[in-house]
C-alpha cells in the first residue's frame, strides 16, 4: 500500500500535478496510520474466530465423516439395487410366458402319468 502511494506520488511530480494531489495523497497516508490499529484488532479477531471454526469444523467433521460414509454406501446399494430391478423389470412378460408354458407341460404330463 505505501509502495503504492510512494508510486503514485512520483508519478505525479514528474506529471507536475504533485500540488494538487500531495495533500489528498497525506490526507490519505494520515487515515491509513489512524485507522491501522482497527485493522490490526479486527485482524486479530479474524484469525482467532477462523482457527475457532476450523476446530469446531474438523471435530464435526471427525464425528460425522463416518455417519455420511454409511448413508452414501446404503444409498449406493440401494441405487444398484434399483438399476437391477429397473434392468429386470422388462423381462417380466417373458418370464409370465415361461411360466406358462411350464404349466401346460405339467399339466400334459401329469395327464401322462395318471394313464
Amino acid at each position: 500500500m505505501l509502495t503504492f502511494l510512494l508510486g503514485s506520488a512520483l508519478a505525479l511530480a514528474a506529471l507536475g500535478l504533485g500540488t494538487v494531489a500531495l495533500p489528498f495523497l497525506v490526507i490519505g497516508a494520515v487515515i491509513w496510520v489512524v485507522l491501522l490499529p482497527i485493522r490490526l484488532v479486527f485482524g486479530l479477531v479474524g484469525i482467532l474466530l477462523r482457527v475457532v471454526f476450523g476446530l469446531v469444523g474438523a471435530v464435526l467433521g471427525l464425528l460425522f465423516a463416518p455417519l455420511a460414509l454409511i448413508i452414501g454406501f446404503v444409498g449406493l446399494v440401494i441405487a444398484f439395487f434399483g438399476a437391477l430391478i429397473s434392468l429386470i423389470t422388462p423381462l417380466i412378460p417373458v418370464a409370465l410366458l415361461v411360466l406358462l408354458g411350464w404349466g401346460i407341460y405339467r399339466a400334459g404330463d401329469r395327464a401322462n402319468a395318471a394313464q
